[in-house]
């Protein structure tokens, strides 16, 4: 009898979006049950053969039954049971039934098969998804067990082999009587006052429900972990009725028993590996998806509103290059401890995969529901992390979305959050911002600009052109700093002003600075091999760039490959990445090649946030003062201040944006050493800089 036949019935689309994420679960869970021990098979939620063990196909349990055929072919079941198997299926109800087969050399063997439904916790446990199927070898007992179900001696037989335990509870006197044999069960099956006390308090209410619904002489199928002092976690099975007597009034309950603890641990561990990231115990991103397609039925169907927050690490990268992967998972843990306390406990927090969490909040009210936890979190995160005898903090970067509006999509929520986790970053990390839809148009502007840039790497359109850098006291050339140009084939010479997401992205960023650097190295060797005096080169450093921990060696290396002395080469280092996060790398980095010939420049200084105690722990040549103080008039006390520090710490003081003879005069007063702007030369090809050099008629 097909099964399909008597399921067949007109599906609401609600329903039938339900069935298909179902079986899609279905399949997942399949791919674990392959796996157990022990003789298992899996049907989805329309009882079609979606998995078997290897051990149930090497015992040939059920062996006509292939793969994708609905439970009622193969004598699975027998006819008669197909309603039970439907009703597992439904309502949840288990049930079990001896199987009898005939094994490769044609010996009889009788299996006892367990039929229980596997149900969606995030339901309440009312939705099923698959029907789990275990089979155990009862040949030699079973035909003692089949004539057991009609004579009471035999009965205790087929109560022995199980392990079951009957209760019977006599509602007129009180009286308990127990049989069957598992006395380690009858002492936690039995109670004072109330049948209920046995249940735990987690389950209890779920289970008083059920009884308050059970009509007189119905049988019901509970399923509930014991309520122990121990506190040792043991689930059982009972399947409960009330008999009438004479007088039709309720005479006695009577509870068959079976402790399920290890059906119940192996299905939670086979779960745990589908559906649980492993390090975290957070649900992964396939029990993610699976709940934020829950949020969006309910959306579309209740208009029920929700959030999204997605959440990444800031320098997880670095947190595991510096101070090892051990230390990375530690903050991993310890950031979804975070997480659970600082967000309900009916919200699903999540991990994606790397350090990317998320969050789906429901039944939100406003913003604010989904705001406040992210305020608790951030204030959890200010909490230092001990991990091996070493304190270090952690900070994130939070990205979150609201879907409140019915005629939106809430499809659509994922990438929203992505959108404003990227501006999150942008805007420094460590924060948390909300979406709005004027996002979504500069984030695709971005993306755009940065295709272009990989596709202009590919195309060698980028470049150097150089500025010089005059030593004011001896009024000749010092050097240039290396300039990156890009020449766009539409829009002619860009300046990086016009290109900076690229220097943003780190893996853009490290490829822009390889090609920097090679190409300024380059035009070295062809100037000393032509004569020209051009001083020393500059050349622009980003953080990303020093994340490798080689960057001396590497810089080194090429020296050498180009055959450039170390005394023409100057790198610049703005202060935000000599005091942003790895400074100790960097500073060992400038100190390897300090000591090597090359020179070091603090660039834009006054703009970030260094201190004294930092200019004197590294080793700096030149502080460069950022053009923004050049240019106001009002800062005229900051420029004075600043070359009085470099002075008086033996470093020489460049002035950048120089523009007109005013200014040169007033930095040359207040003892100013070198400076750069447009007043003496705009930044310019490498081919016209032999020619200015002798144009300024200066031979340094």
């Amino acid at each position: 009898m097909k099964i399909e036949a008597l399921a067949a019935q007109p599906v609401p689309e609600a329903d039938a979006a339900t069935r298909a994420l179902a079986k899609a679960r279905a399949r997942a869970f399949g791919e674990f049950v392959r796996e157990v021990p022990f003789a298992a098979a899996l049907l989805d939620r329309d009882l079609v053969l979606v998995a078997v063990s290897r051990e149930w196909a090497r015992q040939g349990i059920a062996p006509s039954l292939t793969l994708g055929d609905d439970a009622g072919a193969g004598g699975l079941v027998a006819s008669e049971d197909v309603g039970s198997l439907l009703i597992c299926a439904e309502a949840g109800i288990a049930f079990s039934r001896y199987l009898p087969t005939v094994d490769a050399e044609g010996a009889q063997r009788v299996w006892r098969t367990e039929f229980s439904a596997c149900r969606d916790a995030a339901s309440g446990g009312e939705e099923t998804y698959a029907v789990m199927i275990t089979a155990r070898d009862v040949t030699g007992y079973a035909d003692s067990v089949l004539r057991a179900e009609r004579d009471k001696q035999r009965l205790t037989m087929a109560l022995e082999l199980d392990d079951l335990l009957v209760r019977e509870y006599d509602l007129r006197t009180k009286e308990v009587y127990f049989s069957g044999h598992a006395p380690a069960l009858q002492k936690y099956c039995t109670f004072k006052d109330d049948p209920l006390e046995i249940v735990d308090p987690e389950d209890r209410q779920r289970c008083a429900d059920l009884v308050a619904t059970r009509k007189i002489g119905e049988a019901r199928v509970f399923e509930f972990k014991l309520n122990r002092e121990d506190g040792v976690e043991t689930w059982v099975r009972s399947v409960g009725k009330v008999f009438v007597g004479a007088d039709g009034k309720p005479e006695k309950l009577v509870n068959l028993f079976k402790d399920i603890t290890d059906r119940r641990r192996q299905t939670e561990a086979i779960e745990t590996l589908a559906f649980k990231d492993p390090l975290t115990g957070l649900p992964n991103r396939a029990l993610f998806q699976h709940r934020f397609q829950e949020a969006v039925t309910a959306s579309e169907t209740l208009g029920e509103m929700f959030g999204l927050i997605m959440i990444d690490v800031d320098h997880f990268k670095d947190i595991n290059d510096s101070l090892g992967h051990d230390a990375g998972d530690a903050l991993l843990k310890r950031l979804a401890g975070m997480l659970q306390r600082a967000f309900r406990s009916n919200d699903t927090v999540a991990r994606l995969g790397g350090d990317e969490f998320a969050v789906i909040l429901r039944g939100l009210h406003g913003e604010a529901d989904m705001t406040r936890p992210i305020g608790k979190l951030q204030d959890l995160l200010r909490q230092p992390i001990e991990h091996g005898g070493r304190s270090f903090t952690a900070s994130a970067s939070i990205g979150a979305a609201l879907h409140g509006d019915p005629d939106a999509d809430p499809a659509h929520m994922i990438k929203n959050a992505d959108i404003a986790l990227y501006r999150a970053k942008e805007a420094g990390r460590n924060r948390s911002i909300v979406f709005e839809p004027s996002m979504r148009s500069e984030v695709e502007r971005r993306l755009e600009l940065l295709r272009d840039v990989r596709a202009a790497l590919v195309e060698n359109e980028f470049t150097l052109f150089y500025q010089p850098v005059v030593d004011i006291r001896e009024n000749k050339v010092a050097g240039f700093e290396a300039l990156m140009r890009w020449v766009h084939p539409e829009q002619g010479v860009l300046t990086p002003a016009r290109f900076m997401a690229a220097f943003e992205d780190q893996d853009l960023s490290l490829k822009l600075g390889d090609v920097a650097f090679e190409a300024a190295l380059k035009q070295m060797r062809q100037w000393l091999e032509d004569g020209v005096e051009f001083g020393r080169v500059a050349v622009n450093i980003s953080s990303a760039q020093f994340r490798s921990g080689r960057l001396a060696e590497e810089i080194q290396e090429r020296l050498a490959r180009w055959n450039v002395p170390c005394e023409r080469l100057t790198i610049e280092v703005t202060e935000n990445v000599y005091m942003g996060w790895g400074s100790d790398l960097v500073s060992s980095t400038v100190k390897q090649l300090h000591d090597a010939g090359v020179m070091i420049a603090l660039d834009d200084f006054g703009t970030g946030y260094a201190s004294l105690a930092n200019l004197r722990q590294f080793p700096i040549d030149r502080l460069k003062i950022d053009k923004s103080f050049v240019q106001n008039t009002e800062d005229e006390a900051i420029v004075k201040a600043v070359i009085t520090l470099g002075s008086s710490m033996g470093m020489k003081v460049v002035a950048e944006g120089v523009e007109d003879a005013a200014q040169l005069k007033a930095l040359e007063h207040y003892g100013c050493d070198q400076v750069q702007g447009y007043h003496f030369g705009r930044p310019m090809p490498a081919d016209e800089v032999a020619g200015f050099l002798k144009g300024f008629g200066v031979n340094p």
